[in-house]
């Protein structure tokens, strides 16, 4: 009888064990993915590097748009960007933040949803303040960091 007990102790306790570390791994990833978002806004006025964090087989959604080809997309992005530096005369000053974030973890996969606000300092013109957006994120994590793997925004309705 006490082979048994011991048994069902040492298994109860195994089990009690595997959820905490489960749990405690879960939320581990939710502040990585968090703190990566955090990183990922930060980099907004640097493309190069802000890439480093795109996969190569994102797929981005924005308005009317779906964009595919993450290698052609980031050639329209720094193009664009450096036809506004021409304009205004240099790199515009980016503030992004995120508000209300949810994130969701499935394993090496996460879901996060926020609103982007986003805020514009070109030089010589006035300051440009966004309208906020919804944004959601795909992350799929490979050896041990996530990357983007689809990104999805749209307009907040009035």
């Amino acid at each position: 009888m006490t082979t048994l007990i011991n048994r069902n102790t040492v298994s109860s306790l195994g089990a009690v064990c595997l959820c905490l570390f489960a749990s405690m791994a879960w939320a581990d990833d939710v502040d990585d993915v968090l703190a990566f978002i955090d990183r990922y806004a930060a980099l907004e006025g640097d493309l190069e590097k802000q890439a480093s964090l795109i996969r190569d087989d994102r797929v981005m959604i924005a308005g009317s748009a779906r964009q595919t080809n993450q290698k052609e997309n980031m050639t329209v992005q720094m193009a664009q960007r450096d036809a506004n530096h021409a304009l205004f005369g240099g790199a515009a000053k980016w503030i992004l933040r995120t508000e209300s974030p949810e994130v969701r973890v499935y394993g090496d996969t996460a879901v996060a949803s926020y609103v982007r606000l986003t805020n514009i300092f070109p030089p010589g013109v006035a300051p440009i303040n966004n309208a906020p957006l919804w944004v959601t994120l795909v992350l799929v994590k490979e050896r041990g960091n996530w990357g983007i793997a689809h990104t999805h925004i749209s307009p907040i309705g009035n």
